[in-house]
């Protein structure tokens, strides 16, 4: 696909080979890679590569947390200019730059693993390092593929490296298969990469990070669109108890300082199994890496005297839903401690003034009005909490969890309740809620396992797809709408604009015009 191949030059020149050395020229059609795989250092080189793609604008820094997975009942894009082109609001065309953009980056992601298990043999490398490169190239395929499936549906299977220059047509191969694949390298991987107690960081992936991916695997399986059902919840029980057996990993007993640690780059590795990596504040420009964009985009708008390098910025463009908060959260009154943390009961009133006095704008709070859930800001990630100066109106090093511990556990207990083990099931929502303050569920069904899954991971880019893997997102969106209707909220109508616009064919995105335009074999998703 030339879409997907055009992007294979920039991964060669910016984020693969050494600065040292350049690519030759010859032949002229030809991509030759087998000199930058020498040693250690360079295939390690070659792996940062390969995960560089997680944390472009394209992917996780913005368009995922924020483009492409909100728009549901817990979260929504806050309109105030009446925009249009806005993929949350349901709005957009497949020539939105946001598809193309999300599309060949994992595609550009997926070549740059290829290209580095095709030549891994070949390496001088130490025969260690092969092992654990190898794995992780290989999971991280899988993870890019499912990245993928899991948003455009059926999707081209790329499982060796395009190094000839050219116009290629590729077919959609079926979700079925797909996953299929994605199972066997992540399960290959398993059995390749090192512990979360040897890897470093908590931006690589590890052991038991495979094993927790593998059982959100299985559970999208045995739902929508495949509806693989019982099978696969019991494997995905399998793999998420693998965790919980290893031993390593344990629930944070401060909620809220699981946020402040991806926002101060501290990184523990009980309940962090496996995050996205951001460092840097990307100014002045080229002196610092480039950061986040989510944070301060979901971050409640407020600001201070620029370019104060203390005072930090939000923009509020994302904001909870008062679904999320009266029909999820007030099912359990007592669970306070995490809506009052994701949901502020306060605001800022110095947006659009100077106060540069503290980076803690604190004495600018104003208390939320009980009775205005629909008019709030996310806090889930407060930028307060950055340590890198000078601040970033845009950037910062905020982190993005990928797999918490947390999900592992009600992962397992999603597992156990559709196999008919309620009280292995109650076992684990209890440890998540016991963690939050929250008094124990006694009785379990279906919903409640499935809005603790919100009350816990809100914001993390879980609920569309969990509602879709349920065939409930359609459902939820009706549900979100009868609420603003129903809501006293001045805002309503910016807010029923994603809820009006949605439709059946929601559930998938548009594959990119741009690779409609180059690939023959290609076709469109159903309504688009």
């Amino acid at each position: 696909m030339k879409l997907i191949q055009s992007t294979l030059f920039v991964f060669i020149l910016f984020s693969f080979i050494s600065c040292q050395k350049y690519l030759s020229t010859k032949p002229s059609d030809t991509i030759v890679t087998t000199q930058y795989y020498a040693n250690d250092a360079e295939l390690n080189a070659a792996l940062n590569g390969v995960y560089s793609y997680m944390a472009q604008d394209a992917t996780f820094s913005r368009n995922i947390p924020c483009e492409l997975e909100t728009g549901n009942d817990e979260i929504q894009f806050n309109n105030r200019n009446n925009r249009v082109g806005i993929p949350s609001l349901y709005d957009c065309q497949s020539s939105n730059a946001i598809y193309s953009d999300c599309w060949s980056a994992f595609y550009a992601g997926i070549n740059a693993a290829n290209l580095l298990l095709s030549n891994i043999d070949a390496s001088g490398a130490s025969a260690s390092s092969k092992q654990y490169i190898r794995g992780e190239a290989l999971f991280l395929r899988a993870f890019y593929h499912f990245q993928l499936v899991t948003r455009f549906g059926d999707i081209p299977l790329r499982l060796t490296a395009t190094t000839q220059v050219g116009n290629f047509n590729y077919p959609r191969n079926s979700s079925k298969q797909v996953y299929d694949s994605i199972l066997s390298d992540m399960k290959a991987a398993e059995q390749l990469v090192r512990t979360i107690d040897n890897t470093g960081s908590g931006s690589r992936v590890s052991q038991t990070a495979v094993e927790g991916i593998i059982a959100r695997v299985y559970l999208k399986m045995a739902g929508h669109p495949l509806n693989l059902g019982l099978p696969m919840y019991d494997s995905a029980r399998v793999y998420a108890q693998k965790v919980v057996n290893s031993g390593l990993h344990n629930l944070n007993l401060d909620y809220k300082q699981i946020f402040i640690n991806h926002s101060a780059d501290i990184y523990e590795k009980g309940e962090s199994i496996w995050e996205v990596e951001f460092y840097g504040n990307n100014t002045p420009s080229g002196t610092m890496p480039a950061g986040s964009r989510f944070a301060s985009l979901y971050a409640m708008r407020y600001t201070g005297a620029d370019p104060n390098p203390n005072v930090v910025y939000g923009y509020g463009s994302y904001i909870p839903t008062g679904y999320l908060y009266d029909s999820i959260y007030l099912k359990y009154p007592s669970d306070t401690l995490r809506r009052n943390w994701n949901i502020p009961v306060y605001t800022f009133s110095t947006y659009g003034s100077s106060d540069s006095t503290s980076i803690l704008p604190v004495s600018a709070a104003t208390p939320r009005a009980a009775t205005s859930p629909w008019d709030r800001d996310c806090g889930k990630w407060k930028r307060e909490n950055e340590k890198v100066i000078p601040k970033s109106r845009d950037w910062g090093p905020t982190n993005f969890p990928l797999l918490r511990y947390a999900d592992v556990l009600l992962m397992l207990a999603e597992a156990h309740f559709e196999l008919g083990n309620t009280t292995d099931a109650l076992t684990n929502i209890n440890l998540v809620r016991n963690r939050a303050l929250a008094e124990p569920i006694t009785v379990l069904t279906r919903n409640i396992i499935r809005d603790e899954r919100a009350r816990e991971l809100c914001f993390e880019g879980l609920r569309k797809f969990d509602l879709v893997r349920w065939g409930a997102f359609n459902s939820a969106m009706t549900n979100c709408k009868i609420a603003i209707n129903n809501s006293s909220s001045s805002n309503k109508n910016r807010y029923l604009v994603a809820y009006n616009n949605v439709g059946l064919r929601d559930t998938l995105l548009p594959i990119p015009s741009a690779e409609l335009s180059v690939n023959s074999l290609m076709t469109q998703n159903a309504g688009w």
